[in-house]
């Protein structure tokens, strides 16, 4: 009987704790935490950032009102909602979809995108886009990722998220340079690489971190860190782009 209780007790214990791990998988901050910090210490200056969203809504009623709510949830959690600033609201309606655009201008530095689009299918989910930009040369990628997801799941909506940062540095750099940089930002990640490119002129890795709990199929393989770097000559800079679990912004 003791053995029994013993065995029991033990299997809630890890029961616990894989329910533990699984809450602390879908907390995005290290995530936006583990970008930031390998994005330092290559020592770019950044450009800008993105988190951009990916969801699906699988109840109804979601309309622009509630649209413009959950909108003002994520702007007023990340800067001040005006509601002398009307957003810009954009319908859509496709051949395949109907749905609405919304634009806000949240700062000098900070916008939002957000896309609703019903597939004309019977019996699909809503789809959620979200793109928050901002131009700052100190953005707070942690805050934000938290902003946006907490109100994500406050509504019940599944989601991927993308976190991504650019920035540049002064002149070209030689090979030796470029290789200092990209292993200075996977060591900060803990990262090993998955695979990489060197294609005209750009460079780019796949790696993989476990500070990172999201993934993505890469070739079979699992990859949720990505670096990138590409010369401009007009600019005489360097871009430098770090994002998990891909890079989705243009370079």
């Amino acid at each position: 009987m003791k053995k029994l209780i013993i065995c029991i007790f033990t299997i809630v214990i890890v029961i616990s704790i894989f329910y533990a791990m699984i809450h602390t998988s879908r907390d995005v901050r290290p995530t936006a935490e583990t970008v930031l910090k390998a994005f330092r210490v290559t020592g770019a200056e950044a450009a800008a950032s993105e988190i951009y969203v990916r969801g699906k809504i699988g109840h109804a009623g979601f309309d622009e009102n509630i649209s413009l709510s959950f909108l003002e949830e994520i702007v007023s959690g990340i800067g001040t909602w005006n509601d002398a600033d009307i957003p810009a609201f954009c319908p859509i309606d496709t051949d395949f979809a109907r749905g609405h655009e919304i634009n806000y201008i949240i700062d000098e530095n900070k916008k939002i995108q957000m896309t609703m689009l019903e597939n004309k299918e019977p019996e699909t989910r809503k789809t959620l886009l979200i793109s928050l930009f901002d131009i700052s040369n100190s953005p707070e990628l942690q805050k934000h990722a938290e902003v946006v997801t907490s109100v994500l799941d406050k509504y019940g909506i599944d989601h991927e998220i993308n976190i991504s940062i650019t920035g540049s540095v002064e002149g070209k750099l030689d090979d030796e340079e470029m290789t200092d940089i990209f292993d200075k930002a996977m060591r900060s990640a803990s990262a090993f690489r998955v695979e990489g490119i060197s294609d005209n002129g750009l460079v780019s890795v796949s790696a993989f971190s476990p500070q990172i709990s999201e993934t993505v199929a890469a070739a079979g393989k699992m990859v949720n860190l990505n670096i990138a770097a590409r010369y401009n000559a007009l600019e005489n800079k360097t871009y430098i782009w770090i994002a998990s679990p891909v890079i989705t912004t243009e370079y």
